[in-house]
């Protein structure tokens, strides 16, 4: 294989986060940049700058027309172009990004030939209420999707999905489980038992309003939030809120790890989407070695390995009765719960390990 220009388009926080000891972070939300550079290929970063632009109008009305997250002004300058002029492949690390590029893009392309390669997290699922949203809307997914060699999604529903409404284009569409540094997650400690539940996340998907109303209801259970998107009134002494997020780096990997470890359960309270919503967070906290509690959706994202109360606890709706009772089973429950907690690290470790991620990823972007 000849040697290859990858570049890599993140929205932010990267480039900031390399700089740190390799130690300090964990690798997952880099999407195999650590495998490429370490090989004879010749990898790169592209990241958002979000500066005010003269393309800040033309994106909003875009943006309103489609409801699509079509930011090409943090994007689109001279240095983006000549990097995208030398390279072979570009690695989308999300729709956003993928969008926001699109039109440079596609100038390129007509005098190079780039394969580019985005990674998917809820864009199928929508449904839109105007017509001439959705109108715009599927002109440019249609653009995208003929522009790319492959959509990698993150969720088996949204692929399902994807393949049963563009059925012609389902050969380039494939399912790649996200997957986590279980190196960096992990946990030699012996976890004590305590009444000690937290949350963490800040996607539009998390059902925070429920969340609030479920830590009004259960006194008894001392609370940790890591959110940033968590407006709560609450001033109860059973509640520690923790505002911040993965790009800000308000708390360190090293910190969020050390929360899972001290907490003997870690609840997902998620609106139904298709997105696959708290990935990320279940993965981490098994891999620790917390078990994890979260809504059951439309897009929870492999429910062929994930089976309730074997290694993770899928509750059916976001109604406090359920939730309520939920928790208060687990925590009678102590035998099930270290026989779910080990089964879920082991398949954490055997199918979600950032090496089985990075093998595919690359068999996926050179294939023929």
């Amino acid at each position: 294989m000849n040697n290859k220009n990858i570049i890599y388009v993140f929205i932010s926080g990267r480039k900031q986060k390399l700089k740190l000891p390799p130690t300090e972070y964990a690798k997952e939300f880099f999407y195999g940049y650590q495998h490429f550079e370490k090989t004879e290929h010749n990898v790169d970063i592209i990241e958002f700058n979000e500066k005010k632009s003269p393309l800040d109008l033309i994106y909003f009305i875009l943006n309103k027309l489609s409801d699509l997250p079509l930011y090409g002004q943090f994007l689109i300058n001279r240095e983006n172009y000549q990097k995208l002029k030398r390279a072979d492949e570009i690695i989308f690390t999300n729709q956003k990004t993928a969008f926001s590029m699109l039109p440079l893009l596609l100038f390129v392309k007509i005098t190079r030939n780039i394969n580019s390669h985005v990674f998917i997290m809820g864009l199928f699922g929508k449904t839109m209420k105007y017509r001439i949203k959705h109108f715009f809307r599927e002109i440019f997914i249609k653009m995208m999707i003929i522009s790319s060699k492959n959509l990698i999604f993150l969720g088996l529903g949204e692929y399902e999905l994807a393949v049963k409404k563009y059925t012609k284009y389902k050969d380039k569409f494939v399912f790649l489980p996200f997957s986590i540094d279980t190196k960096f997650w992990n946990n030699t400690q012996l976890q004590t038992e305590n009444n000690n539940i937290l949350f963490i996340g800040n996607d539009g998907m998390r059902d925070y309003k429920f969340l609030e109303d479920l830590i009004i209801t259960l006194p008894e259970y001392n609370f940790n939030v890591v959110s940033s998107k968590f407006d709560s009134s609450i001033t109860s002494k059973n509640l520690e809120i923790f505002k911040g997020d993965w790009g800000t780096y308000a708390f360190s990997d090293n910190f969020i790890k050390e929360l899972y470890i001290k907490c003997s359960l870690t609840i997902l309270p998620i609106k139904n989407t298709y997105q696959p919503s708290g990935q990320s967070v279940t993965l981490q906290s098994m891999s620790v070695g917390t078990p994890v509690m979260i809504t059951k959706t439309d897009g929870f994202w492999d429910p062929k390995s994930f089976i309730d109360r074997r290694n993770i606890y899928l509750v059916e709706k976001n109604e406090i009765e359920v939730w309520k009772r939920s928790i208060a089973n687990f925590f009678e429950e102590k035998e099930e719960n270290q026989k779910v907690k080990l089964e879920g690290k082991k398949l954490i470790l055997e199918k979600y390990n950032l090496e089985y991620f990075n093998q595919n990823l690359e068999k996926i972007i050179f294939k023929n």
